[in-house]
């Protein structure tokens, strides 16, 4: 197999990023992720901006990037993708941790754009359905669950009792991978869940991070690293 080049590793990066329909990219987001030396984004960047396939747009801290024509064939990518049915994630989490949920889910948005994943939570519950029924039969159809980590997690009895529970209950059956993100700092290492390979990396806790954005997507990027260990 030919050796990928820069230019193919940075529009695949790229390419993911910017999600479907494709949206611009923060350049200092993209430079941080594939984590290069100075000289070789720059040098990367500038060869495809000459070449017509992407486009630097001004503004911003570094700007940001578009993709253009021709940028499919470059990263070497099929002209149609096979269909792939999406890993379905069930997100566990406590109402306290409402906003942090909702920014994780914005940050799955190009996962859910390519097709790799669907996301549910409660929040999706329509007016009239049987709430706790609706929960569990979504849970117990999921690929993937999220345990939303904080103290108000442990602290809920639906949480704790029913959703962790089940959700632990079919990760044992190997009928779901669950991953715990941890929000918040607070004991949980000792918890039945504590044995699990958590996320974000190094265990640091979202708010923890000096840039939450940058925790969120190391998140999102963890998850997408699980998705395609359970399609092997």
């Amino acid at each position: 197999m030919a050796r990928r080049t820069d230019e193919q590793i940075f529009l695949d990066e790229l390419t993911y990023m910017a999600g479907d329909p494709p949206e611009r990219v923060s350049s200092r987001a993209l430079k941080a992720t594939l984590d290069w030396a100075e000289d070789r984004y720059d040098r990367t960047r500038r060869r495809l901006i000459d070449g017509g396939v992407i486009k630097g747009v001004v503004g911003g801290a570094g700007g940001s990037l578009e993709l253009l024509g021709g940028a499919k064939d470059l990263a070497g990518e099929p002209e149609k993708a096979p269909k792939v049915k999406p890993v379905t994630a069930f997100i566990s989490y406590s109402h306290v941790d409402a906003k942090l949920k909702a920014d994780l889910i914005t940050h799955l948005t190009p996962l859910k754009r390519l097709g790799i994943i669907s996301t549910w939570n409660d929040q999706e519950i329509k007016a009239g359905d049987e709430w706790e029924r609706e929960i569990a039969t979504k849970l117990a159809k999921a690929d993937l669950v999220l345990l939303l980590i904080s103290a108000d997690f442990i602290a809920s009895e639906f949480c704790y009792t029913k959703e962790l529970t089940t959700a632990l209950d079919r990760h044992k059956a190997k009928k779901a991978m669950v991953i715990p993100v941890i929000l918040r700092p607070c004991l949980w290492t000792d918890l039945p869940f504590g044995a699990l390979q958590a996320l974000p990396p190094e265990v640091k806790p979202v708010t923890g991070w000096d840039n939450q954005d940058e925790a969120l997507m190391a998140v999102a990027k963890g998850v997408r690293e699980a998705v395609q260990a359970l399609k092997r």
